[in-house]
């Protein structure tokens, strides 16, 4: 499990002049899934999101996201 490093996806979705809902269609995720990870609605992000919120961004993984050792 990754944890989201939230003011980097939040200047990086801005940058990008993205709105949350924008950014999480361009990830390929429900509508709402950028708001719960950005309002701290989710503790924890599967690695198969996280990769492609990254991708949506043009950035690597580890510039928004963490690994929780054990999770």
């Amino acid at each position: 499990m990754l944890v989201a490093k939230i003011e980097e996806i939040q200047r990086r979705r801005e940058e990008a002049g993205l709105s949350r809902c924008q950014l999480s269609q361009a990830a390929g995720l429900p509508k709402n899934a950028l708001s719960r990870i950005e309002y701290r609605q989710t503790s924890y992000t599967y690695p198969i999101r996280a990769r492609a919120i990254a991708k949506a961004l043009h950035c690597k993984l580890t510039d928004i996201f963490d690994d929780v050792p054990g999770k």
